[in-house]
């Protein structure tokens, strides 16, 4: 956790280290992360000056005693903490509770000793809802620990952070968006092109000749003609239809550019369902894009991917995608209207959590597979065959409001 004196000016100093145990003020920290489609409140608590209040027996808490203190916490949490957003309920429909502890390089992360010294007991609690658009809102912090006469909120919407210090005698504080955050949108996926085909065209000329044979016979024979001529007309206009109107569409196989451009739009628009939080959301996106089995894996592989910690966390946000390039391959086992390329690209993303923010750069190569379907591109096949991931975490200086 970090240390730091708040002033009427500025924050003079925030660093890595876990609090220390007489810092009372900074018993409790607040945050309040504003996303285009979330907003996640969370607070840093530590339990050691609970101690007394809920008569903790020991200098340990052991496995038998972890729960209680988490519910205990994730109690006084929700009921003690509001966030008003004019015009928009806040309703948490994720709550996450849990005991962590500090790394240099990842920030908060789980903390799984079974028995964790009081003085060292850390809880990390998050509430997530997914209200969207929120320019502005008031927090009112009603939970304070014991002995505590001063609490920081920080509240970040890209960019640098802002604090404000809070009191129990003065509980709200407000913020307002000082800039419009451009909501991510789709990438137009170039259309498909198809080449008329008229496989039977030829038929036309046996058509014609069936009718100028039956022609003659007729001039000929008069009222004489057999009645297989009337037969032969009738099946010489039936051919002569058949290669006039029997058309197929071939779709015509993207080349270099157009492929990139394919590539790219279809990967924007993937890593940009996951943007969203209502799941139904980011299905319904991630199906533009993705086709047949592969929507399902992908859907839960990246879930996975993007989540901040392994048990489930705030979602990074790729806001970057750099394509480096796409190869052809060839591949005999491709049905028509699809092409097979090995694709490499950069994602670029962050997530603000307790605090610090997060960034991860993913490096991928893989082999994908691009399919014609309901007149549109989809990746229907995805072989990863490499991948690298780098992730800095940083703690941005918060200042706070007079």
């Amino acid at each position: 956790m970090f240390r730091c004196f708040a002033s009427r000016a500025f924050l003079a100093l925030i660093s890595f280290l876990p609090l220390p145990v007489g810092a009372a003020d900074e018993v409790i920290r607040g945050f309040v992360s504003v996303e285009p489609f979330e907003i996640r409140l969370e607070a840093l608590v530590r339990v050691e000056p609970f101690r007394e209040s809920w008569r903790m027996a020991g200098d340990s808490i052991g496995p038998a005693e972890k729960q209680a203190v988490l519910d205990n916490l994730l109690t006084l949490f929700e009921s003690g903490v509001e966030v008003k957003v004019p015009g928009t309920p806040i309703i948490y429909s994720s709550r996450t509770v849990r005991f962590v502890t500090f790394d240099a390089e990842k920030g908060y992360v789980p903390d799984e000793r079974q028995n964790i010294p009081l003085t060292e007991a850390l809880v990390g609690l998050t509430l997530s809802s997914t209200a969207t658009g929120i320019s502005e809102l008031e927090v009112e912090w009603l939970w304070f620990a014991p002995g505590q006469e001063r609490l920081v909120v920080e509240i970040a919407s890209r960019g640098k952070p802002s604090a404000r210090v809070l009191t129990p005698a003065m509980k709200k504080a407000t913020w307002k968006l000082n800039e419009e955050i451009a909501l991510p949108a789709l990438q137009v996926i170039p259309g498909l092109q198809r080449v008329e085909r008229r496989p039977v065209r030829y038929l036309i000329f046996a058509g014609i000749a069936m009718l100028i044979y039956a022609g003659v016979v007729v001039i000929q024979r008069k009222t004489k003609s057999p009645a297989w001529v009337g037969w032969l007309i009738v099946s010489g206009v039936a051919v002569s239809f058949l290669a006039l109107k029997v058309r197929t569409y071939e779709v015509v196989l993207p080349e270099n550019a157009a492929v990139e451009d394919i590539v790219y739009s279809l990967l924007r628009n993937t890593y940009h369902a996951f943007d969203f939080r209502d799941e139904s959301a980011i299905y319904d996106t991630l199906e533009s894009s993705v086709s047949g089995p592969l929507l399902e894996k992908v859907y839960l592989e990246m879930r996975e991917s993007l989540e901040l910690e392994s048990t489930g966390g705030p979602r990074v946000r790729v806001y970057e995608i750099a394509l480096r390039q796409c190869e052809d391959l060839k591949d005999g086992s491709l049905s028509e209207g699809e092409f097979k390329t090995r694709a490499e690209w950069v994602t670029i993303g962050e997530v603000t959590h307790w605090g610090h923010t997060h960034e991860r750069t993913n490096k991928y190569e893989a082999a994908m597979t691009v399919s014609a379907v309901d007149n549109t591109w989809k990746i229907s096949a995805l072989d990863l065959l490499n991948e690298e991931r780098i992730q800095k975490m940083s703690r941005r200086v918060a200042a706070p409001e007079s």
